[in-house]
């Protein structure tokens, strides 16, 4: 999936095609599989350019993943396919669905996906005046100073803003509020890592701790060969659910006496 188109390859090899990555062609695409028996549908992970496709074809229920597209590379190399076009892509997708099987995305309500946005924003929006407040700091020119304050004084401004429309989200959804009550009981946890985990791990509540955690990539991965016994490592999985948990991890230290213990075990 480009900005402003997408490739289509289905395996075996019945239909092959490019639309523009647009509402009309998401709708054409979504129509043209209805004549089909539809498995899986495999997209790679393009920077957010998949993410309104994505949800097109959720909202017909079918079934889509969205994978990361080092391991599609890297099947595509152990299938000796060493070239790399979107027409070729979009084949080696095929393949690897028909192959690897990934599980298909849980279904995302519209109401999930703007949830999703506003958390995204929030983030973006606090990055940008950590950013401000450092400049801040190294300033001593009066009127930059002072620009760099109004921009701050802007974007808190924004930042409870956003804060606010995310706590309606959540309010107005009884799914999002019984969630929230129950992630937020939680010693550590607050309401920015509890509304990012709604909005981007929407699984919770369906699946165990272990396929859980192995979507956030917090589950420990294995490195041994031989007699070479490597350390295990977490990675992989929701980037941005394993970011903020790994925040949160530092402040549930402090008042949570469970994940206290556990970190001392670890040390």
């Amino acid at each position: 999936v480009a900005k402003e188109t997408f490739h289509v390859a289905t395996c075996p090899n019945v239909l092959k095609t490019q639309l523009p990555n647009t509402h009309q062609g998401h709708r054409q695409l979504s129509q043209s599989l209805k004549n089909h028996t539809i498995a899986l549908i495999v997209l790679e992970a393009t920077g957010g350019y998949e993410r309104p496709l994505t949800a097109e074809l959720l909202s017909d229920s079918l079934p889509v993943v969205v994978v990361n597209p080092r391991q599609v590379r890297d099947f595509a190399k152990g299938m000796g396919q060493w070239a790399k076009t979107d027409p070729i892509d979009a084949q080696v997708l095929a393949r690897f669905a028909q192959i690897v099987k990934p599980a298909p995305k849980t279904h995302s309500t519209p109401q999930t996906a703007e949830l999703s946005e506003l958390v995204r924003r929030r983030r973006q929006l606090n990055g940008l005046r950590t950013q401000e407040s450092n400049r801040l700091l190294m300033i001593h020119h009066p009127w930059v100073k002072k620009s760099i304050q109004k921009m701050i004084k802007t974007l808190n401004f924004q930042i409870d803003e956003i804060d606010r429309l995310i706590r309606e989200y959540i309010d107005a959804d009884d799914n999002f509020k019984n969630k929230d009550r129950i992630l937020r009981s939680t010693p550590g946890v607050g309401p920015q890592t509890s509304a990012m985990l709604i909005a981007n791990l929407p699984e919770l509540g369906s699946l165990n701790r272990q396929e859980i955690a192995a979507l956030a990539g917090l589950a420990p991965w294995d490195r041994s060969s031989g007699k070479s016994d490597g350390k295990a490592h977490i990675w992989g999985g929701r980037k941005e659910v394993r970011s903020v948990l790994y925040m949160a991890a530092f402040t549930a230290c402090r008042f949570n006496p469970v994940i206290r213990a556990l970190a001392e075990r670890l040390k």
